[in-house]
């Protein structure tokens, strides 16, 4: 069983999911931490995992450490470590988005066809 969490208790964080992913309005608040922990459980599709590698290697070709012999390792890591976040946000959280969009309209086709989907007209 999946332990609700931040979710139950915070509008904000509520208001943020709910604008992030406009899907999960469609159950109420106390199902959302079971959804999401079945949406992250989700495998990233082809394309989402090529978009994960060409982030992560156009970050590291970005942060490419200087050749001045002068700086400190401590530094250098630390400042890499500091630019990369804004990077792989901005590089890769797209496909993380995508990943759980896909994994709850999956579930809202789920939750249709088990409601029983209107009849459709016979021509």
């Amino acid at each position: 069983m999946v332990k609700p969490g931040l979710i139950l208790r915070s509008a904000y964080l509520q208001w943020l999911l709910a604008w992030l992913f406009p899907r999960l309005r469609e159950w109420p608040v106390r199902e959302w931490p079971v959804l999401m922990a079945r949406a992250q459980a989700t495998d990233f599709d082809r394309f989402e995992r090529i978009g994960l590698i060409a982030a992560l290697v156009l970050t590291t070709w970005l942060l490419r450490p200087a050749t001045d012999a002068s700086t400190s390792a401590a530094l250098i890591f630390v400042s890499q470590l500091l630019m990369s976040v804004p990077w792989l946000l901005l590089l890769a959280g797209p496909f993380f988005l995508r990943r759980i969009r896909r994994a709850l309209d999956r579930e809202a086709r789920a939750m249709q066809g088990e409601k029983g989907a209107p009849p459709k007209e016979r021509k």
